[in-house]
């Protein structure tokens, strides 16, 4: 028999990014100040700020969202206030939305759950030369959504782990892993609660 589980994670998580930067663009935008750069970087209209700012070509970046050279992340923070939800939809459609499930498990994010880390700047060399690091991030708070878990047999809560990326100082879910299954994040249905982006000099 095969059984199918949705998952999803809330309550806290967002997008983030990690890119880089040429050090001199970088000398020219901290010497205007952080608030001047996260103002700027956070702004949705590049052209108009651009001219409202009087900033010079070389010196023009994209969104934030777009500077992310080494990391891309959209999924849920790694917290023990964050709770993975489990559903049953064995028996419903595939069509079906997985509210229509039954919940069979609540997992707590605690640090006896954590697999595998990965460290984004060991992967990607973007970072090196002469380049600054700049992260961004926007912070939501909902749900945030997985792959479907098939499985041969019942699901078994004791036998879930959380995959992560480290982003500064906290962790990111990048999937569920079961059994050497694993889930990838699939972005959510959040509500924007605050904005950053900063140049790590």
């Amino acid at each position: 028999m095969e059984y199918r589980y949705a998952i999803d994670a809330s309550r806290y998580g967002g997008e983030y990014t990690i890119g880089v930067i040429n050090n001199e663009v970088a000398e020219y935008w901290l010497t205007k100040g952080e608030d001047a750069f996260e103002e700027y970087m956070l702004d949705w209209d590049h052209e108009e700020i651009n001219e409202a700012m009087d900033v010079p070509e070389k010196y023009q970046l994209p969104c934030w969202y777009e500077c992310d050279d080494i990391d891309h992340m959209n999924s849920v923070e790694f917290h023990d206030t964050n709770i993975l939800s489990v559903y049953d939809i064995t028996d419903r459609s595939p069509k079906d939305t997985y509210w229509n499930g039954t919940l069979v498990a609540e997992i707590a994010m605690t640090e006896d759950r954590r697999g595998s880390v990965c460290n984004p700047f060991s992967d990607n060399n973007a970072w090196k030369g002469n380049n600054s690091t700049v992260y961004g991030q926007s912070f939501e708070k909902g749900t945030f959504y997985f792959e479907e878990l098939v499985l041969s047999e019942p699901f078994d809560a004791a036998k879930v782990k959380f995959n992560v990326t480290e982003w500064t100082d906290q962790f990111v879910v990048d999937a569920i892993e079961y059994e050497g299954r694993t889930c990838h994040a699939e972005g959510g249905d959040t509500m924007g609660k605050s904005m950053h982006c900063w140049i790590d000099d």
